[in-house]
């Protein structure tokens, strides 16, 4: 058989263990739940075993083969009465199944781990001689140098609809239809989601299109109506030259004759554009129609239930539960929802957390839970709903609630709050420092929790989804957290604004309140002005200011955005709001991926495109919290110095000012900025800075210029100058070099490691 053959057997291969390891595990916990084992889930369980083990022998994998061999002869006794499935028994089974999916995900198993399982299995069937076979798959048997196959989605013509109704007394389980289906990796599908994206792009740059052809015809009902206007003139001019000929010239006779023809063609053009804006109008509603309804059916498509998850979600609450010695039950509402397979995947490691959390922190022991007049048996609960355009999943317990006390002594010690500090601050905003990096309220550190990290990377996790999570807690009932993402990772409704002479946009959803009001409105309350909105009292912060522009023109009446997350409520002061719109996202690049307020990008219909910001960063920097770190700042921070690196950034555009001066001050830099070469000549004594990051195109003064003006001071020589431009051209790169610059960096190649890279080899 030909390499391709082979290859193409494996991943056929991988894919069909895949769904035999998800059906075991499925019905091994249905089987386990219920009071008395069901023979037909059983031989459903024997017989994917044997299908298992067969499949396995086909291509070659021993260690798959083996393991499902003893497998299948454990249901097969179970099924004749020989054996009961215990716990321990159902434990042996788990670890079996654990083993084969490390070998499909391409993890090594341990060697004696591996063969202490596979002793207890040949003991458990009652092999006498457990040294006769085991050498057969030796522990170091090569497997097939191919790793498991990408994930894939299942399209279907029926949806799969796997219902478990099960309780300590009963197990069922709907099979699915028998229908056609095709497997379509996900990569796939996501490069046909990008350009569906981009046809939605396109039927925005027509919708803008459309409207730059009504104010055409609006200019063309103008001229109309100034024809009109003169036309009464110009017949009465008519008529009296009539009656004296010998006054006409040549010259009048041209103009008369194309003042007769003005009108129909005047007439003309109007009908044209009428005709033309109806069919404008008619095709760019089919194009909406079409984008719409295909990027919904290719959405559809990666959709799927978020019972998906609920298998490995039991596996962990029923292991945690045995490992720790509590009873735990976990109860799904909402299972079938059905989410984006990305952001389903992404929050797969999230919740799980919650879970351990869930399990370690909320749900007492049997005792703890019968002297507090509960019953022995813990409950975790996932709730899945879909409200509007977001998706909400809550993960609750019955169990003692968080320790604010607790929690409280711990931020005091890691120095995130001072002591004084405690009796202002609400029991929310004690239970939300759980979610900053390091704080951990556990004694020790054990397998399950106490690392400090779980809280941080639920909430790196869900906003890096453009999410938000929160928690609610009462003592001695139980702890929710709320996570609520968009369901669309692609398409994002924002409210278009203004704010410190600068575009942005903001997502709807985290939007309270649009308020136009009058200035005497606002109080002051504690040093900071104030809005009372709905009884409520709401800090009112600049948001020009906070994004690096400048505030807005001190007026009688104000314009207010309101943003929440969880608890909190910010209204931010802009210029101006415009419209809500459908956007398309688009992620900016990693040269300013750690930018703090941005989360990214959108196309406009214009072809413009808007900076997106992060609501929960901005109600964090707004109420004077410090940044939350996010993975990505993690991974690309620089070195912490004595005293931060001063940047001097020059360059003419506001837009790349505040993105490049974004990109430094999270790493680390102190950042001043110049409007053009000029101001920072002028400024330089001033600002004393350690490097100067410089565009080459500006009015007043060149980045050139600045160049040579810098290098040709004494008192300025040493300064390190990087020239980042559009020019790209080897003849430009050679002019820049020649005027003294240390760096040139074109713009359109540049990643934010490049600048981060040169500013540390350059200083």
């Amino acid at each position: 058989m030909s390499d391709s053959h082979d290859s193409e057997l494996l991943n056929i291969f991988w894919i069909e263990v895949g769904d035999y390891l998800q059906k075991l595990n499925n019905l091994l916990l249905q089987t386990e739940a219920a009071a008395q084992a069901n023979p037909e889930a059983v031989r459903e369980m024997n017989r994917f075993a044997h299908s298992m083990k067969g499949a396995a022998r086909a291509v070659g994998i021993g260690v798959i083969e083996k393991l499902a061999h003893y497998m299948e002869d454990i249901f097969g006794l179970a099924l004749k009465g020989g054996l009961e499935l215990t716990p321990t028994v159902c434990d042996l089974l788990y670890d079996s199944l654990d083993l084969i999916q490390n070998v499909v995900s391409g993890t090594e198993n341990p060697a004696d781990v591996l063969s202490a399982t596979i002793a207890r299995l040949e003991q458990t069937v009652g092999v006498s001689d457990v040294s006769v076979e085991v050498p057969a798959v030796t522990l170091e048997e090569p497997i097939p140098p191919l790793a498991p196959p990408p994930p894939v989605i299942r399209v279907t013509s029926a949806t799969l609809s796997i219902n478990p109704q099960s309780t300590d007394e009963s197990a069922t389980i709907q099979m699915p239809v028998a229908e056609e289906s095709i497997r379509v990796p996900v990569s796939r599908m996501d490069r046909l989601m990008g350009e569906v994206s981009e046809l939605l792009v396109a039927r925005m740059h027509s919708e803008e299109r459309a409207r730059d052809f009504q104010k055409l015809q609006k200019l063309n009902r103008r001229w109309q109506r100034e024809w009109r206007s003169v036309r009464t003139a110009y017949i009465r001019l008519a008529r009296r030259l009539q009656h004296q000929p010998e006054a006409i010239s040549d010259e009048m006779v041209i103009l008369f004759r194309f003042l007769e023809e003005n009108q129909r063609y005047l007439q003309e053009t109007h009908r044209q554009l009428v005709n033309l804006s109806r069919n404008i109008a008619q095709y760019n509603a089919q194009l909406t129609m079409l984008t719409e309804q295909l990027q919904d059916d290719i959405g559809g498509m990666r959709l799927v239930p978020f019972d998906t998850l609920v298998n490995s979600f039991q596996r962990l609450i029923r292991d945690l539960g045995r490992d720790m010695g509590k009873d735990v039950q976990m109860q799904v509402e909402g299972a079938m929802v059905e989410m984006d397979k990305t952001a389903l995947d992404a929050l797969k490691e999230p919740i799980m957390h919650l879970l351990r959390n869930s399990v370690d922190h909320g749900i007492e022991y049997p005792d703890e839970r019968t002297a507090a007049g509960k019953p022995a048996l813990g409950t975790v609960t996932i709730t899945v709903e879909q409200r509007g355009k977001e998706i909400l999943i809550q993960v609750s317990d019955d169990g003692k609630g968080l320790n604010a006390e607790r929690i409280s002594q711990k931020a005091v010690e890691a120095g995130l709050l001072e002591a004084q500090d405690l009796a202002s601050i609400s029991l929310d905003d004690v239970y939300h420092l759980i979610f900053h990096p390091g704080l951990s309220t556990a004694d020790t550190v054990t397998a399950i929790s106490g690392r400090g990290m779980g809280m941080d990377i639920v909430r790196i996790r869900v906003e890096s989804l453009r999410g938000r999570v929160s928690v609610q807690s009462i003592v001695g009932r139980g702890t929710t957290f709320v996570i609520r993402i968009p369901v669309s990772l692609t398409r994002i409704s924002c409210i278009l604004l203004r704010a410190g002479g600068q575009d942005y946009a903001v997502p709807s959803v985290s939007v309270w309140r649009m308020l136009h009001m009058d200035r005497s409105s606002l109080f002051t309350a504690e040093g900071r002005p104030m809005v009372l909105i709905e009884g409520r009292p709401v800090p009112v912060i600049g948001l020009g200011p906070m994004l690096g522009g400048s505030g807005t023109p001190e007026q009688d009446d104000v314009t207010l955005m309101v943003l929440s997350s969880g608890d909190k409520a910010i209204a931010f002061q802009v210029d101006d709001l415009y419209s809500e719109e459908e956007l398309v996202l688009k992620p900016l690049g990693v040269e300013i991926a750690n930018a703090r307020y941005v989360s990214g990008g959108a196309l406009l219909g214009t072809g413009d495109v808007v900076i997106v910001l992060d609501p929960n960063d901005l109600i964090r920097g707004a109420g004077g919290q410090p940044r939350l770190p996010t993975r990505r700042m993690i991974e690309n921070s620089l070195p912490v110095t004595e005293r931060p690196i001063r940047v001097l950034i020059v360059d003419d555009s506001i837009t790349t000012r505040t993105l490049e001066k974004h990109i430094l001050e999270t790493a680390g830099f102190e950042v001043r900025v110049a409007v053009d070469g000029a101001e920072a000549r002028d400024r330089l004594n001033e600002i004393q800075p350690d490097v100067i990051i410089s565009d080459v195109e500006m009015p007043r003064m060149t980045g050139l210029e600045l160049t040579r003006y810098v290098k040709g001071n004494p008192k300025t020589a040493s300064i390190p100058v990087v020239l980042l431009t559009s020019l790209g051209k080897p003849e430009q790169r050679e002019a820049g070099l020649k005027a003294g610059a240390d760096a040139y960096l074109v713009k359109s190649r540049f990643e934010q490691s490049e600048l981060l890279r040169v500013i540390r080899s350059v200083v």
